[in-house]
């Protein structure tokens, strides 16, 4: 078996500090580009996909069809311009759909 790999998925400035990282990484224009590598990347040897919230935002029903029916998990995270709460808000959804509330309610 070999090991699953690592990637990223967003804007250019986004995504070089990954890159640094050695996590391999792909530049996206567009929700439609974005889309075509997202899948292509869940059906290789990917374990998990880093999605920039930009670009995650227009292509959230691809990402939640990448995460029911493959074994990729596609994480959101926050852009090179600040955080727009997608990622968080996904977290405590799925925290709050295993354990029955919300725990990061203040």
């Amino acid at each position: 078996m070999s090991m699953l790999k690592i990637g990223m998925i967003g804007d250019y400035n986004s995504v070089m500090g990954f890159k640094a990282m050695g996590i391999e990484t792909y530049v996206v224009q567009d929700s439609r580009k974005a889309s075509e590598v997202l899948w292509k990347m869940a059906r290789s040897n990917y374990g998990i996909v880093f999605v920039v919230e930009d670009v995650a935002e227009e292509i959230m029903d691809v990402i939640e069809e990448v995460n029911r029916e493959t074994f990729c998990s596609v994480i959101l995270v926050p852009g090179i311009r600040g955080s727009k709460g997608l990622a968080m808000s996904k977290i405590s959804k799925n925290v709050e759909k295993a354990v029955g509330m919300d725990i990061f309610k203040t």
